[in-house]
């Protein structure tokens, strides 16, 4: 099990707290906030124009269909009610330009004629605009309705000689209204648009065990069909709109499911016991207020989701970090190869085997969207070399594995690289070369979603690439040998694009590359200590050439935009440092050695023993 399974008891029961801090966060993103809807996003208007009757108190908190703040009221925004009744006068103290809520509970869709009834979605939005509202490339827009449609033609499908029949024009009408506030929303300039579908009906207390439970799931599939086919096209025609399509029905089996993950006890019957007019003592243990409507708790999980989904491009950069220690691998193997034709020892007509084992450690800083990690690695390598006293020629394979986990995310490289290279040295001056190819493999990738403790899984794979070309000399001082030298190294790391498994945001990662060029500088010394040779290195290393693609991520089966998020040269400048010590024991030669970078973003250690055999 890995460490997110671990921790996930723990995260789903701050669901509230991070839901919180996570819209603090990201809020940044989004300049401001509008709603249109119904019951579950109304933060108190119907309440308002019904003078307190509608919902009733004190059972439904502060004028919510809930016991406590809807899950518009908790994505980063302090919303103000629409303060006016659509059919009625503005209220002269609302700012049209800040965070509105239009939402009203009972809303339809479309235009409301019934008298008395509180105004549907389009007369929301009409009103919205009528009386001076505006969207701009910052507004975040949340649309969510087509409940009440179905709610209301219910009784008069299930009575009718062919139910499906009757019902599916609501529902396809209702999908049809919702998609036309979109695209008046986008065509108006709105950034961001989050649409939500329904939620599956047959769980919930009203419709749990009922005969009308499955003509009620039924109209929400075909409503949910009709919207997204609708979406699809308002997309495409509105491209500087993002359409952020939240699938809220996929998510309630798994609740349902497994309700202590999410803090629940009772996610079947309703806390509010409408017959008697009692709360229950725990409103937080229960999922559902009434038939239909969440309590304070479920919202909470509603808004977790949510962040899910609008954040969805901050939430993928996390995954620079796959191509960046594919990178780092292949440039380990280049370094160990030219590292082993640039020592003091004299070069020797004679081949030789050697077979290394490696521990390593890294710890990446965080950069801008992306949170801070760490890799744990290991690994062998095995080298056969070959050569005179002027032209030495070496292949080796590798197999390097690391478990790299940080800021929701974890994976682990199985990385086989192949490298050959070759060296010249005539005197004490040397130049050596080296190119190899790596295949990598990210297996066990899981993402902790917003909504704790759901994870999300992955796989795929990727090719890494590279060269290395150095060059350097030996003053000899004695007991005391001196060596600069001076290194450019070529890297590049494809990763190949995947689609994560799971029921929260199902993002869809694209093809990446993590290319770049590094120069770099050091001065080694070497002494002998009685047939042990003791080496130290110092120097510096930095990009000369960073071409990394962004990364870029969108949602599967989802209106949603593919986003780039650009990221910040991992690497950067680096202090290198190594030691270590070589001798001879029996047969072998033995070398036991350090080597470490020390950078801007990231600090790495790797400690190795390596036998070298000659032949």
């Amino acid at each position: 099990m890995s460490s997110l399974l671990r921790s996930a008891a723990a995260a789903a029961l701050t669901v509230a707290a991070a839901c919180a801090v996570a819209g603090a966060a990201n809020a940044q993103s989004y300049d401001r906030l509008v709603v249109f809807g119904d019951s579950l996003s109304d933060n108190g208007n119907l309440y308002a124009i019904t003078g307190g009757a509608q919902p009733p108190a004190p059972f439904y908190w502060q004028g919510r269909f809930s016991t406590g703040p809807v899950f518009t009221e908790q994505l980063g925004f302090t919303t103000q009610k629409i303060g006016f009744n659509v059919f009625g006068p503005l209220d002269p103290s609302l700012n049209i330009a800040g965070n509105v809520n239009a939402a009203f509970g009972g809303a339809v869709t479309g235009l409301e004629t019934r008298p008395g009834s509180p105004p549907g979605m389009m007369d929301q939005l009409n009103a919205y605009l009528a009386r001076g509202g505006t969207f701009s490339s910052g507004s975040l827009v949340s649309v969510l309705g087509g409940a009440n449609n179905i709610f209301q033609a219910l009784p008069t499908a299930g009575a009718s000689a062919n139910p499906l029949a009757a019902i599916s024009p609501v529902s396809t009408a209702a999908a049809a209204d919702v998609n036309q506030i979109v695209n008046r929303v986008a065509q108006s300039g709105a950034g961001t648009v989050l649409v939500t579908n329904l939620p599956k009906l047959s769980i919930t207390p009203q419709f749990r065990g009922q005969a009308a439970a499955p003509l009620a799931d039924y109209a929400v599939t075909t409503f949910n069909t009709a919207l997204t086919t609708g979406l699809a096209a308002t997309a495409a025609a509105r491209p500087n709109t993002n359409i952020i399509m939240m699938d809220i029905f996929k998510i309630g089996d798994t609740i349902i499911a497994n309700p202590g993950a999410f803090g629940l006890t009772n996610v079947t019957t309703a806390c509010f016991n409408q017959q008697q007019l009692t709360l229950c003592s725990t409103p937080d243990t229960y999922f559902y207020l009434d038939g239909v409507h969440p309590t304070g708790r479920g919202h909470q999980i509603l808004a977790a989701l949510a962040d899910d989904y609008l954040y969805y491009g901050d939430h993928g950069a996390n995954t620079t970090h796959q191509g960046e220690t594919a990178s780092r691998h292949r440039q380990d193997s280049l370094s160990d190869a030219t590292d082993a034709l640039s020592g003091r020892a004299t070069w020797a007509a004679q081949t030789s085997i050697s077979v290394t084992g490696l521990m390593d450690k890294t710890d990446i800083d965080a950069r801008g969207v992306v949170g801070a990690a760490r890799s744990d690695g290991k690994g062998v390598r095995m080298a056969l070399e070959s050569g005179t006293e002027t032209l030495r020629f070496g292949m080796a394979g590798a197999w390097r594995v690391a478990d790299v986990e940080g800021a929701g995310h974890s994976f682990t490289l199985n990385s086989l690289g192949l490298d050959v290279y070759a060296g010249f040295r005539s005197g004490d001056v040397f130049v050596n070369a080296a190119a190899g190819v790596s295949n990598d493999d990210y297996n066990d990738i899981e993402r902790m979603t917003s909504l704790a403790p759901i994870i999300h899984s992955g796989s795929t794979a990727g090719v890494s690439k590279g060269a290395r070309l150095q060059a350097g000399m030996w003053w000899d001082m004695g007991g005391l040998a001196l060596s600069p030298r001076a290194a450019v190294t070529w890297v590049s790391s494809d990763v190949n694009g995947y689609v994560e498994q799971g029921v929260a945001a199902q993002l869809s990662y694209q093809d990446r590359t993590v290319d770049g060029a590094f120069a770099e500088i050091s001065l080694r010394a070497e002494a002998d200590l009685g047939g042990w040779n003791v080496y130290a290195e110092g120097g510096y290393r930095d990009s000369i050439s960073d071409s990394d693609n962004p990364v870029r991520v969108g949602i599967l089966s989802n209106t949603a935009q593919i986003l780039s998020r650009s990221v910040d040269d991992p690497f950067g400048g680096q202090v290198t440092a190594s030691a270590g010590l070589t001798g001879d024991m029996g047969p072998f030669q033995v070398e036991v050695g350090y080597r470490g970078r020390f950078g801007d973003h990231a600090d790495s250690h790797m400690g190795a023993i390596t036998l070298r055999l000659p032949l």
